[in-house]
């Protein structure tokens, strides 16, 4: 079975989980030290995946069988 990466789909994805995560962060400084790290590993997945829209197409994703 064949299944396409939706790009678009998952900037949104990341997008909404950067969003919270800085949200979170703003109510305590201790939350912004657990985050930080994840912040920025989000921003830069979602800079590779902004490069990979707009340089690709859609790319089929072979799912494996358990078993």
């Amino acid at each position: 079975m064949v299944r396409e990466i939706n790009h678009k789909d998952l900037l949104e994805n990341i997008e909404t989980m950067i969003n919270t995560l800085e949200y979170d962060s703003m109510r305590s400084a201790g939350k912004t030290k657990l985050n930080c790290s994840l912040l920025v590993s989000l921003h830069t997945l979602k800079d590779f995946y902004k490069k990979e829209l707009k340089n690709s197409k859609p790319t089929p994703k072979m799912e494996v069988a358990n078993g």
